[in-house]
C-alpha cells in the first residue's frame, strides 16, 4: 500500500497520480479525514494521560475522576482502533503510484514497445496451423483427458508434448540457478500472505479459495516467495536478494471465453518459474533492467519473434509501479501472447508485509520489491509449437532445447 503519509502531505500530488491509473482520486479525501481524525484521537488520548499524570502527582485524582478518565480513553481507544481499521481497509484499495518515468495512457495505443526481436526463428510451414491441431496431428496434448478430469482451462501434455514442457522448465531453472537463489515453494498460503502482494483483498474473485481453511491456491510463486521475506530486515548488504520459485499457478479466469480459450492461451492452472528481487530504492531501476534482461533470456535463446511492452499507466496492474509485458508471437493464432509481465512495486508490497533494510544513517526504511516471469510455460510451448512447425507436419526442436528433450525433432508415431 502506499504511504499514509503522503496523503496528509501531498494530498493533492498523490490523486493527480492516481488519475493516471484511471482510480477515482476522490477516495483520497475520505482517507486524508479518517488520518485527521485519528491524529486527533491521538492527540486526545496524549493530553489525557498527561493531564492524569499530574493531577496524581498532585494527590488530585479522586475515585470519580478515575471512573470517568478510564471511560474516556477506552471510548477514544476504540474509535482509534476503529479508525485505523478503516484506514487500512481503504489503503488496501488504493493502487501503487506510477513511476515518473512510466507512458501516461489509459488505452492499450498508449503503451510503447520498447524492443522487439532482431534474430528469430521463421517458421517453416506455409500455413502455419495453430498449436492445438499440431498437438492432436503428433499426440502432444490431450483436451479429452484434461476435460473429462478438470472440464475446461486444463491442460494435460503427453508423450514429446510432456517432455518439451519438462524440458522448458528445467532449461529456465538452469539459466538462473547461478544468480538466483532456488526455492520450491507451497501452493497453498494464507490471506495474509496474498494480503502481502496485492492479490487480496481487491482481487479475491480472481483466485480459488480453499472451503474451509484460511488457505488460497497461489496465482504465482511471487505470492509465497515475497511472503517467505515478510517482517524481515535486511542489512544494507543483504541487499539486492534474488530468488527463484518454480511452482503451478492457479488462475479462475472468469472473464475469459470464446477464441482466447482455445489450447493454452488461457488457463486456470499452469506451471511457472518466477523471479523474485529485494533491493533498496536508489538501485530499484537498474535491478529492473537486469530482471528483465533476466526474463528475455529464454525467449531470446528459443529464438521466438518477441517484443518488449513498456505499459502505460491505464494498463499495468494496480500493484506496479512500473510494468514491462514481454510478449510472443504465434505464428498459428496470429497473435502476440503476453509471456511476462517484468515489474518493480516499489514499496507497495514492502509496507504490507514489513520488509525494510537499514539504511547507511543506521535507520530502518521500507524496501523495494521486483518481479518477473522466468519462464510461464503453456504460452511459450504453444509458440514454440507454431513457430518451428515443418513442412512436414513435425516440429523442429529449439536447438537450446534439444540436451533437455533429447531429440532435434518431434514427428508423428506411426
Amino acid at each position: 500500500m502506499i504511504d499514509a503519509g503522503l496523503i496528509l502531505g501531498k494530498k493533492e500530488f498523490v490523486k493527480s497520480e492516481l488519475s493516471k491509473k484511471n482510480y477515482n482520486a476522490d477516495k483520497i479525501d475520505e482517507i486524508e479525514k479518517l488520518l485527521l481524525e485519528i491524529k486527533s484521537l491521538k492527540t486526545d488520548l496524549n493530553l489525557i494521560s498527561r493531564a492524569r499524570n499530574s493531577l496524581s502527582r498532585d494527590g488530585l485524582v479522586s475515585v470519580e475522576n478515575k471512573r470517568i478518565h478510564r471511560d474516556r480513553v477506552s471510548d477514544l481507544n476504540k474509535r482509534l482502533k476503529e479508525g485505523e481499521s478503516r484506514v487500512i481497509e481503504l489503503l488496501y484499495d488504493v493502487p501503487n503510484l506510477p513511476d515518473p518515468d512510466a507512458p501516461v495512457g489509459s488505452g492499450v495505443s498508449c503503451n510503447k514497445i520498447v524492443s522487439e526481436a532482431q534474430d528469430y526463428y521463421v517458421t517453416q510451414a506455409p500455413d502455419p496451423s495453430p498449436h492445438w491441431d499440431i498437438a492432436e496431428s503428433l499426440a502432444l496434448l490431450s483436451a479429452g483427458r484434461s476435460s473429462k478430469i478438470s472440464g475446461p482451462g486444463f491442460a494435460m501434455f503427453t508423450g514429446f508434448g510432456a517432455r518439451l514442457h519438462r524440458a522448458l522448465i528445467n532449461y529456465g531453472i538452469a539459466l538462473h540457478e547461478k544468480k538466483y537463489f532456488e526455492m520450491i515453494p507451497p501452493h497453498l498460503v494464507t490471506t495474509k500472505a496474498l494480503t502481502y502482494t496485492g492479490h487480496l483483498p481487491k482481487f479475491s474473485m480472481e483466485q480459488y479459495k480453499c472451503s474451509g481453511d484460511d488457505l488460497w491456491l497461489i496465482p504465482t510463486a511471487e505470492a509465497p516467495l515475497t511472503a517467505a521475506f515478510a517482517e524481515t530486515v535486511f542489512s544494507a548488504e543483504e541487499l539486492p536478494e534474488r530468488c527463484m520459485g518454480y511452482s503451478l499457478a492457479f488462475r479462475r479466469e472468469a472473464g475469459a471465453s470464446g477464441k482466447g480459450r482455445r489450447g493454452l492461451q488461457r488457463l486456470h492452472e499452469f506451471h511457472k518459474l518466477e523471479l523474485l528481487k529485494i533491493t533498496q530504492p536508489d538501485e530499484a531501476q537498474a535491478e529492473l533492467e537486469d530482471l528483465l534482461d533476466d526474463c528475455l533470456r529464454i525467449i531470446k535463446d528459443l529464438k521466438l519473434k518477441y517484443r518488449v511492452v513498456d505499459l502505460c499507466t491505464g494498463q499495468m496492474g494496480a500493484k506496479y509501479a512500473r510494468c514491462y509485458d514481454i510478449e510472443v508471437y504465434s505464428p498459428g493464432v496470429k497473435k502476440w501472447l503476453e509471456v511476462s509481465s517484468v515489474g518493480c512495486f516499489s514499496d507497495y508490497q514492502a509496507r504490507r508485509a514489513e520488509i525494510k533494510y537499514i539504511d547507511k544513517n543506521g535507520k530502518r526504511k521500507f524496501a523495494y520489491t521486483l518481479n518477473g516471469s522466468g519462464i510461464a510455460v503453456p504460452r511459450v510451448w504453444a509458440a514454440i509449437v507454431e513457430t518451428y512447425q515443418q513442412a512436414d507436419g513435425s516440429v523442429k526442436v529449439p536447438d537450446a532445447l534439444v540436451p533437455y528433450v533429447g531429440c532435434d525433432k518431434i514427428s508423428k508415431i506411426e
